[in-house]
């Protein structure tokens, strides 16, 4: 191996030369540039980044280095500007595979012109094993520094979004034609929207929202949708919609287990925007309630039982008066047929059957309930349900 050592060191140094250098930038530049459609600003760097690569793989020619723990600082810069310029993952490969290719002809080239007492075919498979090496931790390196950079760019481009929205939001002085320009062109004027808060069970839900929001809006023809993420566990939407009339959602999807998510709205128009939002937050105050096992919670559904939560202390008070010994542990059975008496038009039969007892059982858990209370279940019916909503979201 001491002829090839010698043969290589020899080599090293014809290469270093800034005139067979800069040749070598040229004729690998040529192949990336006719292969690869770049804007011009990009061509000085790319330039850049060959040579330094060259020079770094001659620094280890001689050694056994398989490939690089450093990118070279031209090929960094490269990477960042691809993902600057929302070329693409595939402009950066398409680069270094151009590249790969110029540097497989010139081996050849290379190996041919070597001295005939060298083994040319084991020359070039040691050659381009090297080479090869050297492009796969080069490329690997690279494509790191992309995807860090295009993370960036969408955290400060979600950054930016939340700051605005934030600020509409807090009712701070900002227009419809800018909002609607800062959310890509999302329509806030002329329609009506329905605004969701999703909400992760735990860190490890957190990639979990925006698929699930995306999944829940999705059958929705012809309507948009807009998504705000603020950090940390909650991700924000807001669908637009034809009419007022509440949207159906394949609440199926969600998972309360992972995620509860409010719906708010909908509301018409910039000031419907802002008024969705804030009714979902506030339908919170009961989707995030201890004993509530609910995946989706609509304001609409919850508003009065949300008032009762800005004062628990006030509103355990209310719904014990109400409930009398029905708060009682052991009587959860009887709530659910209260509520399912109270809330239906259908007949004892159907309850029964939604229940999945005998129609006898309803019957008796009524005048059981009943009896409990002191009074027909349709006296103050309407704080009876909203003491049951109560206590079962929080007391139970």
């Amino acid at each position: 191996m001491s002829e090839l050592g010698g043969w290589l060191e020899e080599f090293e140094a014809t290469q270093r030369d800034p005139a067979a250098v800069e040749e070598w930038v040229t004729r690998t530049a040529d192949v990336i540039f006719a292969g690869v459609d770049l804007p011009e600003d990009l061509h000085d760097v790319v330039r850049q980044a060959i040579a330094e690569h060259w020079l770094a793989f001659l620094g280890g020619i001689t050694v056994s280095a398989a490939g690089t723990d450093d990118l070279v600082p031209a090929a960094h810069t490269l990477a960042v500007r691809v993902a600057r310029g929302h070329l693409g993952l595939p402009v950066l490969l398409k680069i270094y595979q151009a590249a790969q290719e110029a540097a497989w002809d010139f081996a050849v080239e290379v190996v041919r012109g070597a001295p005939a007492e060298l083994d040319h075919e084991a020359l070039l498979v040691w050659f381009w094993s090297k080479a090869t090496r050297w492009f796969g931790s080069s490329v690997e390196l690279s494509v790191a520094v992309f995807s860090d950079e295009v993370e960036r760019i969408r955290r400060r481009g979600d950054a930016r979004r939340y700051e605005l929205v934030a600020e509409v939001l807090a009712g701070r002085s900002v227009g419809p034609a800018e909002l609607s320009a800062e959310l890509g062109g999302h329509p806030v004027n002329g329609v009506a929207h329905v605004a969701v808060i999703a909400h992760a069970v735990d860190a490890d839900s957190i990639e979990r929202l925006e698929p699930a929001v995306t999944a829940l809006a999705a059958g929705r023809r012809g309507a948009r949708t807009v998504v705000v993420r603020p950090g940390g566990r909650e991700l924000w939407a807001w669908f637009t919609i034809r009419g007022d009339a509440q949207p159906p959602l394949d609440e199926g999807l969600i998972d309360p287990r992972v995620m509860r998510v409010t719906v708010g709205g909908p509301a018409l128009g910039y000031d419907g925007f802002i008024w969705a939002h804030r009714d979902a937050r506030t339908a919170q105050r009961v989707a995030l309630a201890p004993h509530r096992d609910e995946g989706v919670t609509r304001y609409s559904d919850v508003a009065a039982l949300t008032m009762l939560a800005l004062d628990h202390p006030a509103a355990e008070r209310f719904s014990r008066s109400v409930l009398g010994e029905l708060a009682e542990s052991g009587n959860e059975h009887l709530h659910e047929t209260i509520r399912e008496v109270l809330t239906s038009s259908k007949t004892a039969d159907l309850v029964a059957k939604d229940l999945g007892v005998h129609k006898n059982t309803v019957r008796y858990r009524t005048q059981q309930a009943e009896r409990l209370l002191g009074r027909p279940l349709t006296e103050r019916a309407g704080d009876l349900l909203l003491a049951l909503d109560y206590f079962d979201a929080f007391l139970r």
